[in-house]
């Protein structure tokens, strides 16, 4: 069954294998083995297609894909998607530089974003800011990018996804001295951000995937195998 996912990567949940730093064409990450093990469960094959965000979720909308496995959710992906039982959550974190924000970075609320230049990453909905518009935000096409655009004061602050900065510096992704310079710190009323497979409506077998996957979350919450896979990808996560 093949479905999609971001070229640019989504460290931990959705990337290419690395040997010695090398990458190589095999995909992994904690939503691909998830879906992998569902699959071994109910006797279907995935097929793993790493495109352009955009392109992936109009494939998915198209019917061409049959899915995609890391999605915030929002009334236009209910309506356009199956969208499964959450598969995790992660905070959304502010980054700065120190020189602009000597005493930090912890705000009181998105309100406090209002005034400065935001950068964020193309294709994230960013649907918890809900008081912020999107097409004020100034995109970047990955996180290298966007700490680029920082350092070259294109932008006061950028919105980073806590658990993909966490999988990047697994990765290596990052140069050791990427956070040189910078303050970090978080939106005090913005929940985390909960994330869910999502399966096409107009594929022959996207709902029975995503019957599948509905059924299959809470058995393996149960049976310890969900919390063996949180463990494997996501430690110092939740």
């Amino acid at each position: 069954m093949p479905v999609c996912e971001d070229a640019n990567e989504w460290p931990p949940y959705t990337h290419y294998r690395r040997t010695s730093g090398q990458r190589s064409d095999q995909v992994t990450g904690f939503s691909v083995e998830l879906l992998r093990l569902i699959a071994q469960r109910r006797g279907f094959s995935v097929q793993v297609h790493m495109l352009p965000w955009k392109r992936c979720v109009e494939a998915v909308r198209s019917g061409e894909m049959l899915g995609f496995l890391n999605a915030i959710r929002t009334p236009d992906r209910d309506r356009d998607f199956w969208v499964s039982p959450e598969i995790y959550e992660t905070r959304l974190i502010l980054l700065g530089l120190r020189s602009r924000f000597p005493q930090g970075l912890d705000l009181p609320g998105q309100d406090a974003l209002k005034p400065l230049r935001v950068g964020g990453l193309h294709g994230y909905s960013y649907s918890q800011l809900d008081a912020i518009a999107p097409e004020t935000l100034v995109r970047a096409p990955n996180y290298p990018s966007m700490l680029k655009m920082l350092r070259n004061d294109r932008v006061d602050v950028v919105l980073i996804n806590e658990g993909v900065l966490q999988g990047l510096l697994t990765l290596e992704q990052l140069p050791p001295d990427w956070d040189h310079g910078l303050v970090h710190g978080t939106l005090a009323d913005r929940q985390p951000s909960r994330f869910h497979m999502m399966f096409s409506r107009k594929h022959p077998d996207g709902e029975r995937l995503h019957a599948w996957v509905s059924a299959e979350l809470p058995l393996l919450e149960r049976s310890g195998e969900l919390a063996k896979l949180r463990e494997q990808w996501l430690r110092g996560l939740r």
